[in-house]
């Protein structure tokens, strides 16, 4: 029987980790974090990170992979996350978070292989710097074809990138972006089902101020003192940047504003979620939790998995 790679998402908040472990221990599975921020070392408040005496011992995967002042990037997720997939060999594989590109790396090529020396991106970057979006456009235009939305076409980070990688290729980028369809998944050979779980947006909203309260309770300030240096990523994470930009500014903003600085991020990360799982991945199975008990959402989440063939 085909392998199958099993996956509980949703929206920021939902409550993947506390039905993941119910469900690990129904399908007989092993747990991979799918979590941008997870993957750093004492990034643990922040991201809600399970702690090992939560896990109810269930294997974990996906956690604690580099230092919080080493970039770890969708290149390295996608090698790491075929690794454990290739060693849980007599168990189920769940996957369990929210990050949206990590996630899409399970259906789609999100890795091109083009490797761009730190010369030429950095040459990218002062060029747009030093002459500003329109010229960047002109620049990338200059190269031949152009397949790009409108939202890339004015995004200054993405522009950059592709004119380093025009640069070193000397293709346009409708030409790259045809090279790079043409890549397969290294996850085609694996059945996918996906579960996404949502909740009403009021519901949602409290579950959004309860976990920022939990987590100040908890300490996020003294971890992201704690963490000093974070690489980029860590340090553009909701919960990391606003606490960053506390500590570095002193008195400016009060623990409430901070507070309430990190629940609108929050809201916000939640309104793209709701768009990007309606058109970046395939969904199998959608259930709110707020219409129904928590025994009735596991019992039909059981349902949907046993109707699609539990792999043993």
């Amino acid at each position: 029987m085909e392998r199958a790679l099993w996956f509980l998402t949703g929206y920021t908040a939902v409550g993947k980790t506390a039905l993941s472990l119910a469900l690990a221990h129904f399908l007989d599975a092993e747990i991979l974090s799918c979590d941008s921020v997870q993957v750093y070392r004492g990034a643990d408040i922040g991201s809600a990170k399970i702690m090992p005496e939560s896990m109810a011992d269930i294997p974990h995967h996906g956690l604690n992979l580099c230092n919080p002042n080493e970039t770890f990037d969708i290149g390295q997720y996608v090698s790491y996350a075929q690794s454990v997939a290739n060693q849980v060999k007599n168990k189920n594989l769940l996957v369990v978070g929210g990050a949206g590109f990590y996630l899409k790396s399970f259906f789609t090529p999100v890795i091109d292989g083009i490797a761009i020396p730190e010369c030429v991106r950095r040459e990218a970057q002062l060029f747009y710097e030093n002459f500003g979006l329109a010229a960047l456009q002109r620049a990338i235009g200059r190269y031949g074809s152009v397949d790009l939305n409108v939202s890339d076409w004015h995004n200054p980070r993405r522009l950059v990138n592709i004119l380093a990688k025009q640069r070193v290729t000397g293709l346009a980028q409708g030409q790259l972006k045809q090279k790079f369809l043409q890549n397969g998944c290294p996850f085609d050979h694996f059945s996918r089902k996906v579960m996404v779980l949502e909740r009403h947006s009021e519901s949602l909203d409290v579950r959004i101020r309860e976990r920022v309260d939990e987590m100040f309770r908890l300490g996020l300030i003294e971890e992201v003192r704690n963490l000093g240096e974070m690489c980029p990523p860590l340090a553009r994470a909701i919960g990391y940047r606003e606490v960053k930009a506390y500590l570095d500014g002193g008195e400016k903003m009060d623990e409430a504003a901070l507070k309430m600085a990190i629940v609108e991020a929050t809201r916000h990360l939640v309104k793209k979620q709701r768009t990007w799982f309606r058109r970046q991945i395939p969904v199998d199975f959608h259930i709110n939790l707020d219409a129904h008990s928590s025994k009735e959402s596991f019992d039909f989440i059981a349902a949907f998995c046993r109707n699609n063939g539990i792999w043993t």
